[in-house]
């Protein structure tokens, strides 16, 4: 029961709970400085809270919400999302490092950015706002990258973690993250920083600064400026735990379980080449090109793969860096006592660079009379009468020029104009965005050119030409082209790589037109208090545009003519590193909804307050039709301090412009045909799917909240939840063995059978109905699928309570998220796969923190801990030791106040993130049995850089 152990150790340190925090942190500063000697509760505190439009006191709220103020997120000093990405909440985000996106999150081409995902669900189906608008769109799957947010200016973040769809529109399935930013601030505040890890590496720096002053009595203008950047580890031999190369190896059987593997090697490669075939097989390649003896290191029960030896393996960057700029500036004028109007723009980039693309693994055809093979394996060749020999090499010489660069650029507007009538709120707003990612392969390789290359000899002249430029001088091949040296490492020539490499890009731009208005307020009063209302409606328009620098799936038929060693049954992909395919589209969406906040009984014996809070809303999109949402919600208050809560929604997502794109992109794989038993290449069609409809979750949330009267400051929560998809958007490969067998058992009535082409009826299984298209498409066929509970407290007292001798404040935090199902189905009749407690999501998640300030000095520690992780990724799979241990971190961070005249105007701060230098927990993927170091063997969340020393410097005046 180590979870019990972990909530003894650190568990005591209490949590936020609901719409508390962030008024509690702003509250102790003013009572501080008014030399108050322990800070009052916040009861009364009374705040707009996201997550409703007519509810005004997060406590009232029917769908549980959690304030982190930016105090807290400061103990996290890279940046705000990464901050928020502790809270146990937010299991399976995608951060810079490049964690997975979560069930049926979509599109996985992106890897720059932070994208929120709670209950890992899916980032597509968490909602942002920025000050309670929609934020649009920065990835071409519609996510949003909360590193374009301006950071230097937010106050708190607001989290509602049920659905909110029918308040907030589509998106908001597991709940809204709300970036409230502070839009009174006066003065002039700044942070300098930068950190280093305890080994010297992965450097960063960060610079900030925001002003905000009044223009006239009616006016005021603000701006924020900042700017970070950490390099990360280019390579995985700057860790330990990656750089000996673990792979599970074994049969995955009962007899032959997987075992972890360090110092794994491809048995049947060298990174200089290996003959795995001819009169020389079992040598390798070294240095200059010389033969030499191959040690095959320890078999391990896994085909091909050993332990130890002078076999090959993989290796790529294993954090990527980041850089990240973010220009704000907002102007707000009083145009009357009752309307204020505003204006406010974001410019924002963020960029990131994978260095060391994971090699190219290949298994190569080299012809006798090679124009490079050395002498002594040439007459070996020669006597032995063999016409070629098979080379197995990872190309890790080719593959270290290579790197991807990514660059998400962000521009927004935002103006608008809020006001009072009466007792009545309105607002009405514009928002314009756009956001441009641009991605470069740099040095990506094309096959074509390597293969062209590859089959080099020698001309009349005995110069090294290749062998196209004889045979076939006409080809586009021949034009250029350099013969390549691949015997050894490192030697080929400037002008091979020269031919053989090229640039590879893509770039799309999204933009979103958005307007909105609502008007609310208190419509009369009944039996029980007050009946608050609201009525918002929205227009958007969105578009997509992506283009490419060259069609990664095209390949030009009869492109190999004249080029030998390529086998017509397996041939390459145009480039080592695809690219996405150009694609296109647009949409527009009318919306309506109303609140309602109906008081039902008050002030009764066992009935304090029984409120009743509900919401519907119509959405029309223009590409896939109309859909109603809607939530019912009870809140419950029998006495003072105790209060029950439950709703009932339906919520949406809908299709995104990249799942609806209908442009189509090419490429082919090699399938085994169950219903004719052949083997072969398959065309494959990869496209969006126009027929899409939204995605329908049905969300219920139950809870209950106390905060004693008889312990002020004392908070404490439990809520409950439960969100089910049955026509989640999967995409789904006809060309995937288990959809070719459920559409054959089917005898092609299987809706599958709509992803495989065939010439003949499915009646026929001779070989000439063998497939001619597969196709790659998103279809509604999905079922997702999650349940559990999160628990949170908080409790804050001055120590002059327990002795007038000891000064200080202490406050305690706790949040703690059970999640025992995550189950998903890509379409009906597959595996139902439950990842809850598999590797990359604990069942049980806990965040801690611990904060002691007396006088000038302060001093946070946060801890997280999640459980024990099932190694299993596959139903029926079998592990020698089949758990992953749980994972403790430890952040601490230390503060100095200094005073000028008679003000805190400066803080000084060290952080120390990963204190005791915690090792990630090591669990590679299956597919690297096969392929030992293709990236980070570390779980999804674990810390991979280790102790992390931050210091630096604050000023506000």
């Amino acid at each position: 029961m180590r979870i019990f152990a972990a909530l003894n150790a650190g568990v005591c340190l209490f949590a936020l709970a609901p719409s508390a925090w962030a008024q509690d942190r702003a509250k102790e500063s003013q009572e501080r400085a008014a030399g108050a000697e322990e800070p009052s509760s916040t009861a009364e505190a009374d705040i707009v809270v996201t997550g409703s439009r007519v509810i005004r006191d997060g406590r009232d709220a029917p769908t549980p919400v959690t304030i982190t103020s930016v105090e807290q997120m400061q103990l996290t000093p890279s940046n705000i999302p990464e901050a928020l990405n502790k809270l146990p909440q937010f299991a399976g985000s995608t951060t810079s490092v490049g964690a997975g996106n979560g069930a049926g999150s979509g599109r996985s081409n992106i890897f720059t950015g932070n994208y929120i995902n709670l209950r890992s669900f899916g980032a597509i189906r968490t909602l942002v706002l920025q000050d309670g608008h929609r934020v649009p769109p920065t990835a071409i799957n519609g996510q949003v990258d909360t590193n374009t947010i301006p950071q230097m200016l937010v106050e708190r973040v607001e989290v509602v973690t049920g659905g909110a769809s029918a308040v907030y529109g589509s998106d908001a399935v597991t709940g809204v993250v709300n970036f409230v930013l502070d839009k009174d601030f006066k003065g002039l505040k700044a942070n300098f920083q930068t950190g280093i890890s305890s080994r010297g590496d992965a450097p960063s720096w960060k610079a900030g600064i925001a002003a905000g002053f009044d223009i006239t009595e009616r006016g005021h203008f603000e701006f924020s400026a900042e700017h970070y950047y950490n390099k990360g580890l280019e390579s995985q031999a700057d860790r330990s735990f990656s750089a000996d190369v673990p792979a599970y190896t074994g049969a995955g059987t009962a007899a032959k379980p997987y075992v972890l593997t360090h110092n794994a090697r491809l048995s049947n490669t060298a990174l200089g080449g290996l003959a795995t075939s001819g009169p020389f097989a079992g040598q390798q390649f070294v240095g200059s090109g010389i033969l030499a003896p191959f040690n095959s290191g320890t078999a391990t029960g896994t085909s091909n793969v050993a332990s130890g030896g002078d076999g090959g393996y993989f290796g790529g960057t294993l954090v990527n860096s980041l850089e990240t700029n973010q220009l704000f500036g907002r102007f707000d004028y009083d145009i009357t006592d009752n309307a204020n109007f505003y204006v406010e723009a974001t410019y924002a980039d963020a960029s990131t660079s994978p260095h060391n693309l994971n090699e190219r693994v290949g298994s190569y055809t080299i012809f006798s009379g090679n124009a490079f093979l050395p002498a002594n394996a040439q007459a070996l060749l020669t006597s032995a009468n063999a016409p070629s020999f098979t080379l197995g090499r990872v190309n890790s010489d080719l593959a270290a020029a290579a790197v991807t660069r990514q660059k998400t650029t962000v521009f927004r507007v935002t103006t608008g104009v809020d006001g009072k009538v009466g007792a009545f709120d309105w607002g009405v707003y514009y928002t314009h965005g756009e956001a441009k990612v641009t991605s470069v392969t740099e040095n990506n390789i094309n096959y074509p050119n390597f293969y062209a290359a590859l089959d080099a000899v020698r001309d009349p002249n005995g110069n090294a030409v290749c062998r196209i430029t004889l045979t076939n001088p006409t080809s586009p091949l021949a034009a250029g082209c350099a013969p390549i040296n691949m015997f050894g490492s490192n030697n080929q020539s400037a002008a091979a790589l020269d031919y053989i490499y090229g640039d590879t890009s893509w770039q799309a731009i999204s933009k979103m037109d958005d307007v909105g208005g609502s008007i609310s307020g208190n419509l009369f009063n009944n039996w029980a208090g007050a009946v608050t209302a609201s009525i918002n409606a929205e227009y958007r328009r969105q578009s997509l545009d992506q283009t490419t620098s060259d069609d990664p799936n095209f390949l030009p038929a009869g492109i190999y003519t004249g080029v030998r060693g390529v086998s017509a049954a397996s041939l390459p992909p145009l480039w080592a590193y695809l690219t996405e395919p150009p694609r296109s589209g647009e949409n527009e969406v009318w919306e309506v909804g109303s609140e309602v906040l109906f008081p039902l009984l008050a002030d009764i014996p066992l009935v304090r307050k029984l409120d009743f809070n509900g919401a519907v809303r119509y959405t029309h999109y223009a590409n896939s039709g109309s859909v109603v949402t809607y939530k019912l919600g009870l809140t419950y208050e029998p006495f003072d301090g105790l209060r029950f809560r439950a709703a009932k929604s339906r919520d949406i997502r809908a299709p995104t412009l990249a799942d609806l794109s209908p442009n189509v992109g090419q490429s082919f794989t090699r399938i085994v045909d169950p219903l004719t038993g052949q083997t072969g290449n398959v065309n494959v069609q990869t496209s969006g799917n126009p027929d899409l409809v939204p995605e329908v979750a049905r969300t219920y949330t139950a809870g209950v909240v106390y905060q004693p009267s008889w312990l002020p400051r004392l908070t404490l929560s439990f809520d409950y939840y439960n969100i089910r998809i049955d026509n989640a958007i999967s995409s789904l490969a006809g060309s995937n063995a288990a959809v070719l067998q459920q559409c054959a058992a089917s005898g092609g009535t299987s809706a599958l059978c709509g992803l495989i082409e065939r010439p003949l009826p499915y009646s026929n299984t001779t070989a000439a109905n063998f497939p001619t298209l597969t196709r790659t498409q998103s279809l509604n066929i999905a079922e997702a699928y999650t349940e559990g509970f999160d628990v949170e407290a908080s409790y804050g007292f001055g120590l002059g309570g327990i002795s007038a001798a000891i000064p200080g404040q202490v406050n305690l935090r706790l949040l703690y998220s059970y999640q025992p199902i995550l189950k998903t189905r890509s379409y009906t009749d597959a595996v139902l796969d439950n990842d809850a407690g598999q590797v990359g999501l604990s069942k049980h998640r806990v965040a801690g923190f611990v904060g002691y300030k007396a006088g000038p000095f302060a001093i946070d520690v946060q801890m997280r801990y999640s459980s024990k992780q099932l190694r299993q990724e596959t139903v029926g799979v079998v592990y020698a030791d089949p758990y992953l241990p749980s994972a403790f971190y430890t952040d601490l961070n230390l503060a100095y106040d200094v005073r000028f005249g008679g003000n805190d105007n400066m803080q000084l701060f060290l952080n120390i993130g990963n204190l005791f230098d915690r090792d990630p927990r090591v669990s590679p993927a299956l597919l690297r049995t096969s392929s030992p170091g293709t990236a980070s063997p570390t779980v999804a969340g674990d810390d991979m850089i280790g102790r992390y020393f931050t210091t630096g410097v604050r000023f506000k005046f």
